[in-house]
């Protein structure tokens, strides 16, 4: 018997065996298709790269104006402590704003709407009350930690007298009936409303441009794009015409902008902010991925500025928690690994291994790169969690009026009679051919990326990750690579804190940065990190000369 079975042995070894040799050929031959694939994609990007460059030339480059006053260069805290000890006057430090945006916005096209006049008389009425004593400086830092300074905000949400067409044609001219809900905290908090910022048609798009409005150009060099839908607001954050503003986020919307332009932002963990009056939202909806966040040239702003947008759920998060960086964990990823995005440069990769080295230094836990099969999926998961969010796209593009049909709205396009832009127009395409995910990978998928990164970063743990493949490429170009957002989009899915960090400039002079990820509800832990590399690398760089006396 022993003897009989010994060739049924041998034939079901070599049946595994030879098992094992299949698998490895395919693996291998998996790992040569993907390396052809990144050459190849490697070698488009290149080319789209060289051709946008002979359509946006040195000649087309605009250069903002010098900033000539200090007070641009406060940061909004530094700003509301002066005006409390009455080292300046509210009016003195908004009028120093309405002067820039009047000096940089014509070049930018980042202010839509303003109310400079009423600003001016609501800062005349702070430095009376400083004046009659009818607040104290104490008073003043304890219930309105704003109380003098200006602020801005996306045309997207709601401000009570302001436009709020939401880059669509169907709402050229409507004007908010009341402020939204972090508008108004922030006005509790004695912050001025300057003005409103330039957003994509209904936010949803990787560049800031709509047929209201026109296109919004980056300070750094106006041939390359702001990033959308906050790109406005970076942009005049970025320029020195705002020292801090109101982002929203669904996709990337404060961090590409902020990345773009090199300033700071943070997405806060999702349903910590109210979205009620931002776009259409009423605030009920249940389970959104969006959510509202500063943005600021200083990280120490961020803060602050958190706590008051918070409002009463400030108890669920812990901004009085002193970080001590030895006992960070210190993780990062140097690409997603997604096939469909672009290839991080070696420029981007050197400025995080920097940014990785310098808080290895300062941490008593060895650094840990991540590699997660989740990452690789990062738009398919975005893809279809927005689905989850609710609405109807081609309604909501007319004001709720009519609903677009995409296949006779096309050609309206192509012979200039369409009132939509060409990203709109391509999400209804994106809906009409191609099919949807499947629901149970999708989920399957996020819940177990959330559930590695949970464990992995725990209350005690940041993970560095790429803000992009590359800094702010030209002027419509994003239409040819538009999966890269999915490194900011697929932390909008897992409902992370992120704040993004600048890190000085690129060899061409654009703002270079990384995203700092963090637990649900540990955003104490991304501050503290944004104020340590801010400190190191020296974060905002001026997009232009500043004089000095």
């Amino acid at each position: 018997m022993a003897s009989s079975s010994a060739p049924a042995t041998r034939n079901s070894s070599a049946k595994k065996g030879g098992s094992r040799t299949l698998r490895t050929i395919k693996r291998m031959a998996l790992c040569v298709l993907a390396a052809v694939w990144v050459f190849i994609h490697n070698v488009l990007d290149k080319i789209i790269d060289f051709v946008f460059s002979l359509i946006y030339d040195d000649s087309q480059k605009k250069n903002i104006p010098e900033i000539k006053d200090p007070i641009l260069l406060k940061s909004a805290t530094s700003l509301a402590e002066a005006i409390r000890k009455r080292e300046l006057t509210s009016v003195t430090v908004v009028k120093a704003y309405i002067q820039r945006i009047k000096e940089v916005n014509g070049i930018l096209n980042a202010v839509v709407d303003d109310r400079f006049e009423e600003s001016i008389k609501d800062a005349e009425e702070v430095d009376k009350l400083f004046d009659s004593g009818a607040i104290s400086e104490k008073e003043a830092k304890e219930t309105k930690p704003f109380l003098g300074v200006p602020f801005t905000t996306k045309e997207s949400t709601s401000c009570k007298g302001l436009n709020f067409s939401m880059g669509m044609v169907a709402r050229k001219g409507m004007k908010a009936e009341d402020d939204a809900d972090v508008v108004k905290l922030m006005k509790e908090a004695g912050a001025i409303l300057l003005a409103v910022t330039n957003v994509p048609e209904l936010n949803l798009w990787c560049e800031t441009r709509c047929n209201v409005y026109g296109q919004t150009c980056n300070p750094y060099n106006t041939t390359r794009t702001v990033g959308g839908s906050s790109g406005g607001e970076a942009a005049i954050i970025a320029s020195c015409g705002s020292p801090i503003g109101i982002g929203t986020d669904i996709g990337g919307s404060i961090r590409m902008p902020a990345f773009y332009c090199g300033v700071f932002g943070h997405k806060p963990t999702t349903g910590l902010t109210s979205i009620k009056g931002i776009s259409f939202r009423t605030g009920l909806e249940a389970d959104s991925m969006v959510c509202c966040g500063p943005m600021s040239k200083y990280a120490e702003d961020l803060e602050p500025f958190l706590r008051v947008m918070v409002g009463k759920k400030i108890s669920q998060i812990q901004l009085n928690s002193t970080v001590n960086l030895k006992e960070l964990h210190i993780m990062y990823a140097e690409e997603s690994g997604d096939m469909r995005a672009s290839s991080v440069t070696v420029e981007t990769k050197q400025i995080l291994a920097k940014a990785v080295h310098h808080l290895e230094t300062l941490s008593t836990y060895p650094v840990e790169k991540l590699d997660l099969l989740g990452f690789k999926s990062c738009f398919r998961i975005w893809r279809y969690w927005m689905t989850k969010e609710g609405g109807n796209f081609a309604r909501d593009i007319t004001n709720r009026q009519s609903e677009v049909n995409v296949w006779q709205e096309l050609p309206k396009m192509l012979i200039g009679q369409s009132t939509h832009t060409l990203p709109a127009l391509l999400k209804l395409l994106d809906t009409a051919i191609f099919p949807p995910e499947n629901a149970e990978w999708a989920e399957s998928t996020k819940a177990r990326l959330q559930d590695e990164l949970m464990e992995k970063l725990g209350r005690n743990g940041v993970l560095l990750f790429p803000s992009h493949p590359f800094p702010a490429s030209y002027h419509y170009s994003s239409f040819l690579r538009p999966y890269n957002f999915g490194y900011w989009a697929i932390f909008n899915v897992l409902k992370f804190p992120v704040t993004q960090v600048p890190l000085g400039l690129s060899k061409e002079g654009l703002p270079l940065g990384i995203q700092v990820v963090a637990a649900p509800l540990q955003d104490h832990l991304c501050l503290a990190v944004a104020r340590e590399l801010e400190k190191a690398f020296g974060g905002w760089v001026a997009p232009c000369p500043v004089k000095t006396k």
